[in-house]
């Protein structure tokens, strides 16, 4: 077999396959040549989600005619001459191969002007075919236009994710190019709307409250800076603002966006003792090195670096963290510093403005507000659900257990326990089943043997764990996760029945949330009807909650902070599979409403459990895996003392 050498086309779109990956990996690429090109105002136009135009505008140096010439060959670049500048990168871009990997398999145009040339040059390029440049008008400074992303490579335009999911993608990679260049004035357009608008600022403040929200921008805690050969600078969010995805992670090494696993164990380790396992703090981190100590030519996208002291690295990080966070009075919340800047300029902050916003909703919802809908009792087990009475106020906590002690911790107040209905199990048998609800699962289980038997005691080990006591042994039982598998399936029934019950706000709620999120929750209005969520929009940044479920209001869920981690959760699983994602955020619905381990019960609350897990379907294990019951039979406790 003789080796041959692949014409130039063929080698642009092997190395497209390595940088070009989807339509935000494009935006990418021009962004950082628009950088480069020491812009000030960038201006990226999309339309349905990059595939059929990507247009970056921007107004930085500008070509000439030679230039342009060039712009899509391969390995053509301005960026390096030599081999030691390979060791000494300070631009975004550097290898050349971008243009012409991107051309490979598009159709691209370029218009370009220097500022002190009176016309400008326009080259295009489609494929294979690169057309020499023409003069034309043109403003100062480049526009790329790339229409039809992989038009010439179907096989990569079918692995294309839905247009939401690939403009979130888009609208990820200008967070991570606009956050570290504040200076630079940024704007997001999709499908002729705009979705970003990011003035040019000095501060990183700035930049985060208009790319995030100003609540978040004005909790955080500026980093101690450290100088030296690693300088360390940024803004870190309280633990509690932590939230449940790290995608709220921003790594910046001079200026470019990264990820790191030292730098990503330091941030762990500086909030260790002050978050749940299952949080993730909010961090913007700037990381200022020698661009010789420092590899960034190590990964085809740039996004992974390799540093020559990683260990020191490490330990600068989180010695920053540390000192930030000590000398923080992290009890309180930190003041909005861009409220004071706003109202010592005579203006009225975000946080006065949502407020009157608040007053005036509250009173047009008085006015056309609907006499109280009767709600469903929202069962724990397998029970259908009953007609209530009438709610007089807009949520109903349960009612108090008579008998039962109050349990204080060490601050001397009285911790909240969480009621379990008392509910008769559904009668397992088949000539017994409602025949009007389906499971939505074909994969059934046998039933298994009941938990407990009647009569027999029952106990709670740490308020955690609930023991039986059965005919051949004993059954351990984690309440949490039983209870968390009951809830699963009630929500499951009710779905195929309609909407999950939901009751009516008198005072709606007002949550702040990024641009980005906003757009998330535009997508997801129908999964959130399902849930039994109404929403609606309460101005730029702001959504009011008028109608929220009401198992988890009458189980304490706070309304924000679950809202805050369903949209996280959307954007971790980029909502590619709808079912997929349902079945996610009614695991996560369980999760906050189900009993939690340290929760106190009485003998009727614990044996109302077992006996809604009577016939459970899959009630082995909770909705996310973990196991449910642990049984030890006699032979196994004798084997254990040595008596067979």
């Amino acid at each position: 077999m003789g080796i041959t050498k692949l014409p130039v086309h063929m080698v642009n779109k092997i190395a497209a396959g390595e940088v070009i990956e989807r339509p935000a990996s494009v935006v990418k690429e021009l962004m950082e040549n628009a950088l480069d090109s020491q812009a000030t105002r960038i201006d990226v136009s999309i339309e349905d989600g990059g595939k059929r135009l990507i247009q970056v505008s921007d107004n930085g140096c500008g070509m000439d005619q030679a230039d342009a010439a060039l712009a899509f060959w391969p390995h053509a670049t301005s960026k390096i001459s030599g081999e030691d500048d390979l060791f000494n990168i300070g631009t975004m871009g550097f290898r050349g191969e971008a243009l012409a990997s991107i051309a490979s398999i598009s159709h691209a145009h370029i218009r370009t002007r220097r500022l002190e040339d009176e016309g400008g040059w326009e080259v295009s390029a489609s494929g294979a075919t690169v057309d020499p440049p023409t003069p034309c008008p043109a403003a100062a400074g480049t526009t790329v236009s790339i229409r039809d992303l992989f038009y010439n490579t179907p096989a990569r335009r079918k692995f294309l994710k839905t247009t939401n999911t690939e403009f979130g993608h888009i609208t990820e990679q200008v967070t991570r190019l606009a956050l570290p260049q504040p200076e630079v004035a940024f704007t997001l357009r999709h499908n002729g709307r705009e979705v970003l608008n990011l003035p040019a600022t000095n501060s990183t403040v700035g930049r985060v409250a208009s790319l995030f929200t100003p609540d978040l921008a004005g909790c955080l805690l500026p980093i101690t800076q450290r100088t030296g050969q690693v300088r360390i600078a940024g803004l870190i969010a309280p633990p509690s603002a932590a939230r449940s995805a790290a995608k709220w992670q921003y790594v910046f090494v001079n200026g470019r966006y990264i990820r790191d696993r030292l730098v990503s164990h330091a941030l762990r380790e500086a909030f260790r003792g002050l978050l749940a396992p299952t949080k993730f703090p909010v961090v913007f981190l700037f990381i200022e090195i020698d661009p010789a100590d420092v590899d960034v030519n190590v990964h085809p996208t740039k996004i992974e670096v390799r540093f020559r002291d990683g260990n020191q690295v490490y330990g600068e990080v989180l010695a920053a963290l540390r000192e930030t966070l000590n000398r923080a009075d992290l009890r309180s919340q930190a003041t909005t510093s861009l409220d004071e800047d706003m109202q010592s300029a005579g203006k009225a902050s975000p946080a006065q403005d949502k407020k009157e916003s608040l007053r005036q909703a509250l009173a047009d919802f008085l006015k056309k507000a609907p006499s109280p809908q009767p709600r469903l009792d929202f069962p724990t087990g397998n029970s259908a659900p009953s007609q209530a009475q009438p709610l007089s106020q807009p949520f109903q906590t349960p009612p108090r257990q008579h008998g039962r002690a109050e349990t204080f911790d060490n601050t001397g107040w009285a911790k909240p326990t969480t009621a379990v209905e008392k509910i008769p199990p559904t009668p397992a048998g088949p000539d017994k089943a409602d025949d009007s609800v389906q499971p939505t699962s074909n994969n059934y289980e046998l039933s298994p043997p009941p938990l407990s038997q009647p009569n027999r005691p029952l106990m709670q080990v740490h308020n955690s764990y609930i023991v039986a006591e059965t005919d051949d042994g004993l059954t351990i039982i984690d309440q949490h996760a039983l209870h968390e598998r009951i809830l699963y399936n009630d929500f499951q029934r009710r779905l195929l029945a309609g909407e999950l019950q939901s009751q009516q706000m008198l005072i709606p709620l007002s949550i702040s949330v990024s641009q980005a999120e906003a757009v998330l929750l535009e997508n997801s209005t129908e999964l959130l009807a399902k849930l039994g969520i109404e929403i609606s929009s309460f101005g730029p940044g702001a959504y009011a909650v008028h109608r929220y479920p009401t198992v988890l209001a009458e189980r304490g869920v706070a309304m924000d902070s679950f809202l805050r981690e369903l949209l996280d959760k959307s954007a971790e699983d980029e909502m590619t599979d709808p079912e997929r994602m349902l079945e996610d955020v009614l695991a996560m619905m369980a999760c906050k409403a189900a009993v939690k381990a340290g929760n106190p019960l009485t003998t009727e609350e614990m044996q109302s459990i077992l006996d809604a897990s009577a016939g459970l379907d899959k009630a082995s294990s909770c909705p996310h895996g973990r196991p449910t019951t642990l049984r030890l039979t006699l032979k196994d406790l004798e084997k254990q003392f040595k008596r067979s």
